[in-house]
């Protein structure tokens, strides 16, 4: 019988999730823990209201919920104890996307079907506005019992994921320089993943004499650029490298290549080189970021650099079923169409 309240109710008013509920989910934790069984007296509503400065109201309608779903009971004098430990809540999960594209439609369809139907997903967007994803965390919060968030980088964003239980949370996508440590999540490497496809790609780089990587103004994953420079640093072969913005239609020659993330330099690279019957792969290289079933039948099939997003789909849930904290570094690979 476990008695002592700072080891069954852990509350955090500095989180957006309201007090009452803050009880719920102990009680639950504790019970799966092991920490409270069957028949374990739980804490009195007026130890739990003077532990931690709480209105009685606030307890009792942790308790009532408790006792709604038919996890703890009461008897008249002797007070609220663990009636069941069947405690497997239906996650209620909120999920919050910067923008919905192509490749974010497949990583959502993954994880949707990996899945239980017990479970309900609610997803949202905030468009890389530190306002709107602090609005969105800081508004919805209390309605989620499970947080999937694709975040923004930086202060602001630090302090909008400090409302949110780290034991309900997980990231997605980006941030895994920033937040590894702090947050269990499936992430892309960055800077890791383009610096060893190029390495291993050493030979095709050989065949051009320079490699431009279009890294479009306004994008957040610099650390794309970080794992560029470094290839250019270390990889010992003859190409000139670099970074650009965008491109220079006047400037672009025979044996150039690029590497694109917005698939409007794509648009323009592809525009170029039937303009000139330049033959990609040979006359000039294009290597496009993120998969997408388009890219498997322009022209005869464009090169991709990916991470496997049905694959960050299946991972996030079977992380999120498990109830395993883990920081995975998804998948990273080159599918070689013959145009770099």
């Amino acid at each position: 019988m476990k008695t002592d309240v700072d080891e069954i109710i852990q509350i955090d008013a500095s989180l957006a999730i309201p007090i009452y509920k803050q009880i719920v989910q102990s009680i639950y934790r504790s019970i799966d823990s092991g920490t409270l069984t069957k028949d374990d007296l739980l804490p009195s509503v007026n130890k739990v209201s003077e532990k931690f400065s709480l209105a009685r109201g606030s307890v009792f309608s942790a308790y009532n919920d408790l006792r709604a779903a038919g996890i703890i009971d009461s008897i008249p004098g002797k007070g609220y104890f663990v009636s069941s430990t069947e405690t497997k809540q239906n996650k209620r999960i909120f999920l919050l996307f910067s923008t919905f594209t192509p490749y974010k439609e497949t990583l959502y369809n993954a994880l949707i079907n990996s899945l239980p139907k017990t479970c309900s997903v609610d997803i949202y967007f905030h468009h890389h506005s530190a306002k709107m994803f602090d609005s969105l965390i800081s508004g919805q919060a209390g309605y989620y019992n499970t947080f999937i968030i694709m975040p923004e980088v930086g202060a602001a964003a630090n302090q909008t994921l400090a409302l949110l239980d780290p034991r309900q949370t997980f990231l997605l996508d980006v941030g895994f320089k920033e937040y590894h440590d702090s947050y269990a999540g499936v992430y892309q490497n960055f800077e890791d993943d383009i610096f060893s496809i190029l390495m291993q790609s050493k030979e095709m780089v050989a065949k051009y004499e320079r490699l431009f990587l279009v890294f479009p103004e306004g994008l957040r994953t610099k650390d794309i650029i970080a794992g560029f420079n470094k290839f250019s640093k270390s990889a010992g072969v003859d190409t000139t490298t670099e970074v650009l913005n965008t491109i220079n239609i006047d400037n672009i020659k025979k044996g150039d290549a690029f590497i694109v993330i917005d698939d409007n330099h794509l648009v323009d690279v592809i525009k170029i080189a039937k303009e000139n019957k330049w033959k990609l792969g040979k006359d000039i290289g294009v290597l496009s970021y993120n998969e997408t079933a388009l890219k498997s039948v322009i022209g005869d099939g464009i090169s991709t650099v990916t991470t496997d997003f049905a694959a960050m789909g299946r991972s996030m849930a079977k992380m999120i079923l498990s109830g395993k904290k883990e920081v995975l570094e998804n998948p990273f690979v080159l599918i070689d169409r013959n145009s770099f």
